[in-house]
């Protein structure tokens, strides 16, 4: 059974609000999770795969089939592209304004899971969501078109977009991310959500795929 919830637009600096996004399955485990008998959510993710959900599928941070692992701040899931963020901060597991992003944020969380060390032209760290995968690219971060795990996904639209964290991908393409400010709009508490996403897409209309952030220059990308 699918919810559908719809939200008003918002002013929202360093995230965009989808105005439709579809919860099915809540708090269930994904169909290829089951298939490839994968351990339960309490454990780290499988490599290089990752952990994958159904197309549309979310899990809400809260339920208890939520993964400790993709909590802000959580324990490195797997073996990924990039280093982890020294997250310090509190309340713990929810440090307040990490770096300056603001909690609940979707820049918030994934600057709670990879390193942000680019810069907007008035030095701001970060920017807004939609700005990452250019400013990351000038910094000399590796960028390209396909999903990868510890990824981060950055979407356009006529705001200030949105960006997740990429914690699994299927050989068709489909990948999984890690987010906030997405399911749980506002922000509101726990903020995070897992969530299926169709290969190439974003999951709303209203969003644009614009690419992927995988490691600084230096470091491998995973593959």
């Amino acid at each position: 059974m699918s919810i559908f919830k719809s939200f008003a637009a918002l002013a929202v600096a360093g995230c965009a609000l989808p105005l439709l996004v579809t919860l099915s399955l809540v708090g269930m485990l994904g169909a290829g999770a089951i298939a490839a008998g994968w351990p339960a959510f309490g454990g780290l993710l499988p490599s290089p795969g990752g952990f994958t959900l159904q197309v549309g599928q979310i899990v809400l941070a809260g339920s208890l089939s939520f993964p400790q692992w993709a909590v802000p701040c959580g324990p490195e899931p797997g073996a990924l592209a990039m280093d982890p963020s020294a997250c310090t901060g509190n309340p713990s597991p929810y440090p307040f304004s990490y770096q300056g992003f603001q909690t609940g944020q979707c820049t918030w969380y994934v600057a709670t899971r990879r390193q942000v060390t680019w810069r907007t032209p008035s030095g701001s760290l970060g920017g807004n969501a939609g700005q990452w995968l250019a400013l990351a690219g000038q910094a000399g971060y590796a960028v390209g078109a396909a999903p990868e795990v510890g990824a981060v996904a950055v979407y356009t639209d006529a705001g200030a977009g949105h960006v997740a964290f990429v914690v699994g991908v299927a050989a068709n393409g489909d990948y999984t991310v890690a987010e906030s400010n997405w399911s749980l709009v506002g922000p509101i508490p726990p903020y995070v959500d897992l969530r299926g996403v169709g290969a190439g897409s974003t999951g709303s209309p209203l969003e644009v795929l614009a690419g992927f952030i995988y490691a600084p220059a230096g470091l491998p990308v995973a593959r």
